[in-house]
Formats: structure tokens, sequence, C-alpha cells
């Protein structure tokens, strides 16, 4: 399997390919900044090419670490029957916090490590990084490889139709 950023955004692409094809709910999740001044307006970060929200597709500003700092996502969250995936950037400083808030909640989530990557910090390279975010990760959600995942969905959703 590839690794680095390509091999994330390549699982992430698949993920998000077989979610839209099965009818799966795509919820994203950006974080915006204010300029902190009143009559600033927020920042919104541009969306990855190919990775660009659909009108189906849920979109969730959040100011925090945790994708629950948004209002919106945390009330979605907490009537959805369901359980959720998470793929994306940045392991330790947004998936880890939001895979946190969710096990506080009692809320299910799916971690697909391999579709999501870690930023060095300091002397910690960005593997070492992520491998730790994967051990803590394993405490809060179910860890998981995108193929395995992938199968899975395919045969739930394969069998319900």
């Amino acid at each position: 399997a590839e690794t680095g950023l390509n091999g994330i955004l390549e699982n992430c692409r698949s993920v998000l390919t077989t979610a839209r094809r099965r009818g799966v709910p795509i919820a994203f999740v950006r974080q915006v900044t204010s300029g902190g001044q009143r009559s600033e307006t927020r920042r919104y970060p541009r969306w990855f090419t190919g990775f660009e929200p659909t009108r189906s597709d849920m979109v969730f500003d959040r100011q925090g670490a945790s994708c629950y700092s948004s209002s919106e996502f945390a009330n979605m969250a907490s009537h959805s029957a369901g359980h959720f995936v998470l793929a994306g950037l940045f392991g330790e400083t947004s998936c880890l916090p939001t895979l946190v808030d969710a096990y506080q909640r009692g809320h299910r989530f799916t971690y697909l490590i391999d579709a999501s990557g870690s930023r060095a910090d300091g002397p910690t390279a960005a593997a070492e990084m992520h491998r730790a975010v994967a051990h803590l990760a394993a405490v809060y959600a179910n860890v998981t490889l995108t193929s395995t995942w992938l199968n899975a969905e395919v045969a739930r959703r394969g069998a319900a139709r």
C-alpha cells in the first residue's frame, strides 16, 4: 500500500467514491478562522481538488480542534442513529480530539487510519506521530484500514439491497 500524502488522499478518494455510490451520507468538516475582530470576516479554507462537497453532502464549520466544536455537527451526531467513519487530515489535531469527544458522548466511530495523516512535531517524525495517534485512537474508536472498511461496507450494503 502506498504511504504518504498521496496514499492517504487515494484512500480518502476510495472511501468518498464508495460512500457516494452506496448512498452513505457524507459530512465535510472544515476549520474556519476569524481575524479576532468583530469586523473581520471569517477565512474559509479551500477544498482539496477532487474532494469538494456536492449539494447532497453536509458541510460543517468548526473553530476548535474537534468536529464537535461545530454545534451543528454535534447536533447531527446526537440525532443520528448509526455508525460514523472518520478520515482525513490531521490525525493529531483534528481526528483524535473528535474521537475523544465522540467516545464521551457514547457515539460510535470507525477511524480509517490509512485515510488519515499526522504532522511532525519537533523531534517527532510524522510517521511516529501517526503511530501514536493510532494507538490512542484505538482507546476511543474502532481503528481499521480503508480496505477492511470498504470490503465490509460493500458486503453490508450489498446484502441490504
